[in-house]
């Protein structure tokens, strides 16, 4: 028996549940109802790793009724609201740290609904940096164009953010990018006219073992329920390079991030092209390798993970199974997946991919 800390209807206590509750290898588990924590449930949120703060972020998404714009920062095993005015409410944003004495960056997002509430789809564009409790609107003189579900990640080698892709909207219709772009001393600027083919919703995260960012999978197709990649490229410089390796599952929307001990990488879940997985795998020096341990969350796709370097831990926080929005609070260790703390919400909705 596993124990967790379940909140519902305001008030916190012990509930014990079946591991099987949470199958090792299901890739089609229902909830009956919704596991949800401090932050409630939500999906196409962003998660950022604060190393100056030795904290985990968590801004946005969507729950069952409406967009958000409200930020989150992780203790041991809960969400606590920071109360500051900042970017307007939105999905897909790019949200990571930016560098030393940088803070957290946040670019661009969606003002696309999931759930309820009817909001016309709007890219945005704009770059904020959160720091010292307190959000600011940068304004530079060249910057990406408005997109949403682009891919980013900190290079602390080279001391800059990297962006990759994303989409935009071009007479109504979704425009898949291809482009990329490095975030460095507060100025955007455009790099690598070649790699990976343009595309949202892959995932990209740095490798220790490699020393460089890595970008994995995507759509393949301009359905967002059609067949996905599993290509592997790495930022040498400024040029992409493919990176042949063991082939793993083609994924689109999975959540990965920085990896500890043989893992350079972990990734988790996503959309297979037929469906979502909870499959959990590692970039290692000789390639993918699927990895477990624990039982794993309930497959789904637009969830955020983040590496918490201070506490050695990825932090994997909601998304949605088609069916359901997620408000569970995992993580994984060397030991495996841990469910941490979450409370009971009977919702349901249908979300598309």
């Amino acid at each position: 028996m596993n124990a967790v800390r379940i909140l519902t209807a305001g008030l916190a206590f012990q509930f014990a549940f079946a591991a099987s509750a949470f199958p090792q290898n299901s890739t089609t588990f229902k909830l009956d109802g919704i596991f949800v924590s401090d932050a409630g449930p939500r999906n196409a949120h962003s998660m950022a790793y604060d190393p100056e703060k030795k904290r985990v972020l968590l801004f946005g998404g969507a729950d069952h009724e409406k967009v958000l714009s409200d930020l989150y920062y992780l203790t041991e095993d809960s969400l606590v609201r920071i109360e500051a005015a900042g970017p307007s409410p939105r999905t897909f944003a790019t949200f990571v740290y930016a560098g030393p004495g940088q803070g957290v960056l946040l670019f661009g997002g969606n003002r696309v609904l999931f759930g309820s509430e009817v909001n016309p789809a709007k890219m945005l564009g704009d770059t904020w940096i959160f720091k010292n409790g307190k959000w600011k609107r940068v304004n530079t003189s060249k910057e990406p164009e408005a997109r949403a579900e682009a891919a980013a990640a900190y290079d602390p080698i080279r001391k800059r953010v990297i962006l990759f892709g994303g989409y935009k909207l071009n007479n109504g219709s979704i425009e898949r990018l291809g482009d990329t772009w490095e975030h460095k001393n507060g100025r955007w600027r455009k790099i690598a006219d070649s790699g990976p083919s343009p595309g949202n919703g892959s995932a990209i995260a740095y490798d220790p073992l490699r020393k460089s960012i890595v970008l994995f999978g995507g759509p393949t197709t301009e359905s967002a329920r059609g067949p996905a990649t599993g290509e592997t490229w790495i930022l040498r410089g400024d040029k992409w390079q493919k990176l042949h390796t063991t082939q793993p599952p083609n994924l689109f929307n999975p959540a990965m991030a920085t990896g500890f001990g043989p893992n350079g990488l972990v990734r988790f879940g996503g959309w297979t092209g037929t469906g979502r997985t909870n499959e959990t795998w590692a970039l290692r020096e000789n390639g993918w390798m699927r990895i477990g341990g624990g039982d794993p969350p309930p497959a789904r796709n637009h969830t955020a993970m983040v590496f918490d370097e201070a506490n050695r831990r990825l932090v994997l926080y909601g998304g949605h199974d088609g069916e359901h929005i997620f408000g569970d609070l995992w993580t994984f260790g060397p030991e495996g997946w841990s469910l941490v703390s979450a409370s009971f919400l009977p919702k349901r909705i249908d979300n598309g991919h």
